[in-house]
C-alpha cells in the first residue's frame, strides 16, 4: 500500500456517511433502495481503482493528479447521493462517468498489454451503466427504477460478458488494500456513535448516554474483531496459491462482491447504532442494527468460504441469531445494542479459543 492509495480511500468514508444519512432520513424501503443502489454503483468503480493500482503504480505525478481528480468525482457523487433519483441530481451520473473515463485512462498506461485490453473490454459496460443512471430521473418513475435495475447487473455481470481475464492481481496488495478499506468503512460505525450522541435528548453526557456510547463502541469493535482476527494473512496465503485465472475470479467474488455485502452491513449497523443511542431508553422502531450485523456476518462467511481462509459456521449461525435479536431495539435502544454485542462477542470468543488451541497444537507437534 502506498500513501496515495490510503489518501484516496478516505473519500469513500464520505460516500458511506452520506448513504447512512440518507437511510436515516428516509427509513422506508423506498429510502433504503435510493441509498443502497447509488452505493452499489459507487462501490463498483471504487473497487475498480483497487484493481487498477495492481497494474499501475500510483507514484508517478501524472497518475497522482488523475487519482486526485477521481477523488473529486467520488466526493461529488457522495454529495449527490440523496438526490441521485431526482432530475436535479445530474451531478451524480456525470461525476460517475468522469470517474469511468479517468479509470480507463490510467489503466491504459499499464505496462501489461493484457490489462489494457481487459479495461477496453470492460469500459463500455461501465459507461452504459452511467448513461442509464443519467437518463433514469427524466423518465416515468417505473422506467427510472428499471434503469437502475438494469445498470447494476450491467456492471456486476460485465466481467462474465467480457470474461474475467487479463487483469493484473498482486495477492498481498489486493488483500491489504481491501482490508484497510474495510477498516476505513468501519470508521463510519464509530462516527455514527457521535451522531447518535448529538441527537440524544441529553445535552450533556449523563449515565445513559455514556453507557450508550460504550455499547456502540463495543458493537463497532465487535465487527472489527470478527474480520481482523488473522483473516488477512490466511487470505493472503490462499490467494497466493491460486492460479492467475482463479485469482481474477476470487478477486471478483471475494473482494468486489463479498466486501460489498460487508460494507452494506456496516452501513446498516451504523444507522442502527445512531438510532439506538438516540432512543436509548425508548423503543427504536428500526431493524437496521440486527439485520446489518447479519448481512455483515454473511458477507464475511462468503469471503472466508471463497478463499478457504477460516470457519464459516459460526458466522452463519451468528447471522441467524443477530437479525431477530437486533429487533430488541423495538423495546429499548440499549437492549438492541446489548443483544447485538452478545452475538459478536460469542463469535470473537470462539475465534480466540480455537486460534489458541491451534497455536498450542502446532507448538506441541513441533517439539
Amino acid at each position: 500500500m502506498t500513501p496515495t492509495e490510503l489518501f484516496f480511500d478516505l473519500v469513500f468514508v464520505f460516500v458511506v456517511t452520506q448513504v447512512t444519512h440518507t437511510i436515516e432520513s428516509h427509513p422506508g424501503w423506498d429510502g433504503l433502495f435510493k441509498a443502497l443502489l447509488p452505493l452499489v454503483i459507487v462501490w463498483w468503480m471504487f473497487s475498480g481503482f483497487g484493481w487498477l493500482t495492481n497494474a499501475v503504480r500510483p507514484d508517478a505525478p501524472r497518475v497522482r493528479l488523475l487519482l486526485t481528480l477521481a477523488m473529486a468525482g467520488f466526493f461529488i457523487m457522495g454529495l449527490d447521493v440523496p438526490y441521485a433519483f431526482d432530475p436535479e441530481g445530474w451531478a451524480f451520473p456525470l461525476a460517475y462517468l468522469a470517474v469511468v473515463a479517468i479509470h480507463g485512462l490510467v489503466y491504459l498506461t499499464a505496462d501489461a498489454p493484457s490489462a489494457r485490453q481487459a479495461i477496453l473490454r470492460n469500459m463500455p459496460f461501465n459507461a452504459a451503466a452511467g448513461v442509464l443512471v443519467l437518463v433514469a430521473p427524466h423518465l416515468p418513475e417505473a422506467w427510472g427504477w428499471a434503469c437502475w435495475g438494469v445498470a447494476v447487473p450491467i456492471l456486476y455481470l460485465s466481467p462474465f460478458l467480457g470474461r474475467i481475464r487479463g487483469f493484473i492481481i498482486e495477492p498481498h496488495h489486493f488483500v491489504e488494500r481491501h482490508a484497510l478499506l474495510l477498516l476505513v468503512v468501519l470508521g463510519e460505525s464509530v462516527v455514527a456513535i457521535g451522531i447518535g450522541a448529538e441527537n440524544a435528548d441529553s445535552h450533556t453526557v449523563d449515565a445513559p448516554l455514556a453507557l450508550g456510547v460504550a455499547l456502540g463502541i463495543a458493537v463497532a469493535s465487535g465487527l472489527w474483531w470478527v474480520y481482523f482476527d488473522g483473516d488477512e494473512s490466511r487470505a493472503d496465503e490462499e490467494f497466493e496459491k491460486a492460479t492467475e485465472q482463479r485469482r481474477q475470479t476470487l478477486a471478483y467474488y471475494a473482494f468486489t462482491g463479498a466486501h460489498l455485502v460487508m460494507i452494506i452491513g456496516v452501513v446498516l449497523v451504523a444507522a442502527g447504532i445512531t438510532n439506538a443511542i438516540h432512543h436509548f431508553d425508548n423503543p427504536a422502531h428500526r431493524w437496521w442494527l440486527g439485520t446489518g450485523t447479519a448481512v455483515f456476518l454473511l458477507g464475511h462467511a462468503a469471503y472466508r468460504g471463497l478463499l478457504g481462509s477460516g470457519r464459516i459456521t459460526d458466522r452463519v449461525v451468528g447471522a441467524v441469531c443477530a437479525a431477530p435479536l437486533g429487533t430488541m431495539s423495538s423495546i429499548a435502544g440499549w437492549l438492541g445494542l446489548a443483544a447485538t454485542l452478545s452475538v459478536l462477542a460469542v463469535i470473537a470468543s470462539i475465534d480466540h479459543r480455537l486460534a489458541t488451541r491451534t497455536t498450542y497444537e502446532l507448538a506441541r507437534d513441533s517439539r
